[in-house]
């Protein structure tokens, strides 16, 4: 496979590259292009730059994410968790419908592949006030980005499987992973040092990420939500219809989408 990845310029594009080459992966294999997830102008150059490619898509890992930051609003106006965490994959996945469309057949559909998290079931969402100009609480605006990954994921498998298109859609929480996440608060950094012989590599976190992209198993789950490799039902605030929908199409509004991927 050929591999795209989207990151920021710094320690993450570094640690990439060192990566690759410390696998001795075959030249040209791995791609970086720039793409800042906060940033709605970043996510489109990036999507333009992979559809200037014109190469198809048979998988996308919307993988992006930050945790209980203190509040802030991006350029775009929009609340950095939300915007990271969800609404710019909503807006990378609306712009790259095409090319999974283009590259998905009936006997082997496109996946995309939304990180989740069971930091969903803190049972955080405000449909009213989802830039939180009213009230802020760090862990709540990250459960909400999470629930709003899985419903994302939710309706866009139901869209795309009632037109019969060949693209098929999970949210999956790879499981608690050793990451630089735990980095960003003295609380997770405690949790991180206290509980974090219960936590998986970050390599045992991607393996499950790559289950999900690649496994046959799964292959008529669609449209779930996984915790640990099993389908696993989602708390009933985001599993509820009218907030599913009303979450789309407050998405559509705040980016300006008129048509869904062309949908």
């Amino acid at each position: 496979m050929k591999v795209i990845v989207g990151c920021r310029d710094g320690p993450s594009k570094d640690l990439l590259l060192k990566s690759v080459e410390k696998a001795g992966f075959p030249t040209g294999s791995v791609e970086w292009i720039n793409l800042d997830v906060s940033s709605m102008d970043s996510v489109r150059s990036f999507g333009q730059a992979i559809l200037d490619k014109n190469v198809p898509i048979s998988l996308l890992i919307n993988n992006a994410g930050i945790m209980f930051t203190p509040f802030m609003l991006t350029k775009d106006g929009f609340e950095s968790q939300f915007a990271v965490n969800y609404l710019g994959h909503f807006l990378l996945t609306h712009l790259l419908m095409p090319r999974l469309l283009a590259a998905g057949t009936k006997d082997q559909p496109a996946r995309i592949i939304n990180l989740s998290s069971t930091a969903h079931a803190f049972g955080w969402f405000e449909i009213n006030d989802l830039q939180a100009k009213s009230h802020y609480n760090k862990i709540g605006a990250y459960s909400q980005s999470k629930s709003a990954q899985i419903m994302f994921t939710k309706i866009l498998d139901e869209q795309l499987s009632s037109e019969n298109k060949p693209v098929k859609v999970y949210a999956v929480h790879p499981g608690f992973i050793r990451s630089n996440l735990y980095t960003q608060t003295w609380y997770t950094k405690f949790v991180s040092l206290t509980m974090g012989f219960m936590f998986k590599t970050e390599e045992q976190g991607a393996q499950r990420v790559l289950y999900f992209s690649l496994s046959p198993q799964v292959e008529d789950l669609n449209g779930e939500y996984f915790e640990n490799c099993e389908v696993v039902k989602p708390i009933t605030l985001v599993r509820n219809r009218e907030t599913q929908k009303k979450l789309w199409e407050t998405s559509c509004q705040l980016l300006d989408i008129s048509k869904f991927g062309g949908l």
